[in-house]
């Protein structure tokens, strides 16, 4: 997918690493999302990634900033924060 052309390859993490079990399908990971960013940037560099975080779960500040470091080092480009109210 990140090898067809597109502009912006999204793939969502959804919130940090100790709510994963709480928040996401048990299929879907945080590891496996970090592999995925990373793996999308280094088949193809010029691809802008991007990933999601929502906000309000029971997250603490660390854990967010925690996650915005691991999608940076997984060459993520933009990271958009939100919040279901």
């Amino acid at each position: 997918v990140a090898k067809s052309g597109l502009d912006v390859f999204a793939h969502n993490v959804e919130t940090v690493e100790a709510l994963q079990s709480q928040v996401r399908d048990h299929r879907a990971g945080y590891a496996q999302t970090m592999g995925v960013l990373e793996y999308a940037k280094v088949a193809q560099p010029n691809v802008v990634t991007k990933s999601s975080i929502m906000l309000g779960l029971g997250e603490t500040d660390e854990q967010v900033r925690a996650t915005m470091s691991d999608l940076r080092h997984a060459g993520v480009d933009v990271v958009t924060l939100g919040q279901y109210l």
